[in-house]
């Protein structure tokens, strides 16, 4: 620690100064009160001033080095230790150390407020999984005591009994695969198999396939956009994306029905996708939270429309896989405007 050493030897120095020039100033003041003339050379004041500038700076390193050290040492051992402050332009190393503490504290309690939202959400994320797993248990677990009681003889009600828990096994096992899927998003174990198609097309078959739960709802799909326009992306996940976001826009429009446009904008080096309803839209508050696991809006209405309550979240993590990110806007009683982009293919030289 040169440094250190360079800082207590100035300040040893100092200090013997201002010692030396007091005993001189007073032996002068001493002698000169009796009239005894008094000649001090300066060989002999030079010797006085070394002489206590080597015993302070003894003094000093033995009191503060090994305790600055062992600062140093302690501060470097925290996980959130930032030494940089130790190796900035300042002479004196207790302003360093002031600012490594300061930086290490600032560090401290952002990782504490950090630890404390991830377990608030831990929480809440585990109540959700209980909550949608439990109803369909409940559910099956109903139907099965039902079945068990005599309703297993009556003709009118088993089949139908057996269907309904059907479907909430499957609704389980959605949910299951949900999560299995944003896991290993998350832990980047599911690769991205990209390739060039036409985005245009791949738009159609999905309002193809989602038509029949539209007319239900009374809701009308329209698509805009070049019918050639090609992208670079994974086919089967950009599919989940558009059928997430669509059945969305059935599910909350409203009650008389409603209109979802489609557009593709084709721009410089990659093409933009917006859906857009006017659906019963959603206050603010909610758009900095609806890609959150589990986040319903209005969970009465999302749960009688069925869905795992996951479909968004694997929206944005999709999307992000691509290098991309997704957008929402909404206005309650207007509607709602989602908007993602996707690369174009890379020109051959």
């Amino acid at each position: 620690m040169k440094k250190l050493t360079l800082w207590l030897f100035t300040l040893a120095a100092s200090l013997a100064a201002f010692i030396t020039a007091i005993i001189v100033i007073g032996l002068w003041l001493w002698l000169g009160g009796k009239q005894v003339e008094f000649e001090l050379q300066i060989f002999d004041v030079v010797i006085i001033l070394v002489s206590i500038s080597v015993i302070l700076f003894l003094c000093l390193y033995i009191i503060f080095y090994k305790p600055f050290i062992d600062v140093k040492k302690l501060l470097s051992e925290n996980p959130f230790s930032d030494m940089y402050a130790f190796y900035t332009n300042s002479f004196n190393p207790f302003i360093s150390i002031k600012k490594a503490i300061k930086k290490n504290n600032d560090k401290s309690n952002a990782e504490l407020d950090k630890l404390n939202t991830l377990e608030e959400y831990r929480r809440e994320y585990i109540g959700n999984v209980s909550h949608e797993l439990k109803t369909p248990i409940f559910n099956i677990q109903g139907y099965i005591e039902a079945l068990l009681d005599g309703g297993l003889e009556d003709k009118n009600i088993n089949r139908h009994f057996l269907e309904k828990a059907d479907k909430n096994v499957d609704r389980m096992i959605n949910i299951v695969m949900d999560l299995q899927t944003i896991s290993r998003f998350e832990a980047g174990e599911l690769e991205l198999h990209k390739e060039p198609f036409e985005i245009y097309q791949l738009i159609e078959d999905v309002i193809e396939t989602e038509k029949e739960t539209a007319a239900k709802s009374n809701v009308s799909f329209e698509l805009f956009g070049g019918k050639e326009i090609i992208v670079n992306a994974d086919k089967f996940r950009i599919r989940q994306v558009l059928t997430n976001l669509l059945v969305n826009s059935i599910k909350y429009c409203k009650p008389n029905g409603g209109e979802t446009s489609i557009r593709i904008y084709d721009l410089e080096d990659s093409i933009k996708v917006e859906i857009s309803d006017n659906g019963i839209g959603m206050n603010e508050k909610h758009l900095g939270r609806i890609f959150e696991r589990f986040y319903r809006v209005d969970s009465s209405r999302s749960r009688e429309k069925g869905g795992s309550g996951l479909g968004l979240a694997i929206v944005k993590h999709i999307i992000e896989a691509h290098g991309e990110t997704i957008e929402v806007m909404s206005t309650p009683g207007v509607g709602t405007v989602f908007s993602f982009s996707l690369s174009k293919p890379k020109k051959e030289d």
